[in-house]
């Protein structure tokens, strides 16, 4: 019988979840408590086992964890929030795996965030609220830039702090955000142009996030501003995250290029 001193209780979601061995589940959870940890859900590929419904990307759930050897097992949970869109929709499950990949990479597992985690909790929420997924997922990566302590310079040149009044702005991930031309000039290489307004919503997104729910892109600035991200991201984790070529195929189909959801 377990020790109660080996048991510890945590709030997360599941960032993802996959095949381990031939019984068990592997599951990557953001807490409250711990940061970003790994877990055990044992038996859990068997879909009438106990911790079957548990052992799904996206839930919020409570865990009670068991101290092991090398990775804790998950003993118990009760279900907070059951992400439905998650299941019925790839093009849901693909930006929350993006934003989730995103966020296990930047985090040092153990590390307690709470400022993330519940930020990560109130997206969830908006995503199953059904929130125009293109401004979720530019939302998201813009937002948990700034938690992240990594947030681009938006409003005026990274270098020289002047104001920009072009109608197009050199953009640069190793600068740290956009630049004047004069400073563009002489600046780093993997500088980019970028529409000023587009620069402008991001800003905002940044500041009110809640702005997605009823800000609506056009196509080609969804894809710039993602453009944008994927290569900021890169640039800080020096990793590309392998959810982005799966985003890229599915945003290549003409449902993604028709719907707002």
């Amino acid at each position: 019988m377990l020790s109660i001193h080996r048991v510890s209780t945590v709030t997360a979601i599941v960032l993802w979840a996959k095949d381990w061995g031939e019984k068990d589940r592997l599951l990557a959870l953001l807490t409250k408590e711990r940061g970003a940890v790994r877990v055990i859900a044992q038996g859990a590929q068997r879909p009438a086992n106990r911790l079957a419904p548990v052992a799904q990307t996206g839930i919020l759930a409570t865990f009670w964890l068991a101290k092991a050897r090398d990775l804790d097992r998950v003993t118990d949970y009760h279900i907070l929030l059951l992400p439905r869109r998650l299941r019925r929709s790839i093009l849901a499950l693909t930006a929350f795996s993006l934003v989730a990949e995103s966020l296990e990479l930047a985090m040092p597992e153990g590390i307690r965030e709470t400022g993330v985690f519940e930020e990560a909790v109130w997206f969830l929420e908006q995503l199953e609220a059904g929130i125009s997924l293109p401004e979720w997922l530019v939302t998201a990566l813009v937002r948990f830039l700034k938690h992240l302590g990594v947030a681009p310079q938006l409003t005026c040149c990274v270098s020289c702090k002047s104001a920009i009044e072009q109608e197009t702005v050199a953009f640069s991930p190793s600068a740290g955000g956009i630049l004047c031309p004069q400073c563009a000039q002489r600046g780093p290489t993997d500088r980019e142009m970028y529409a000023a307004a587009l620069l402008r919503n991001l800003h905002d997104l940044w500041q009110q996030p809640d702005l997605m729910k009823t800000l609506r892109l056009p196509l080609s600035f969804r894809q710039q501003a993602l453009h944008l991200l994927r290569y900021y991201w890169r640039y800080h984790l020096e990793v590309d995250a392998k959810a982005w070529r799966v985003w890229q195929q599915v945003a290549r189909s003409p449902f993604f290029l028709t719907t707002q959801t």
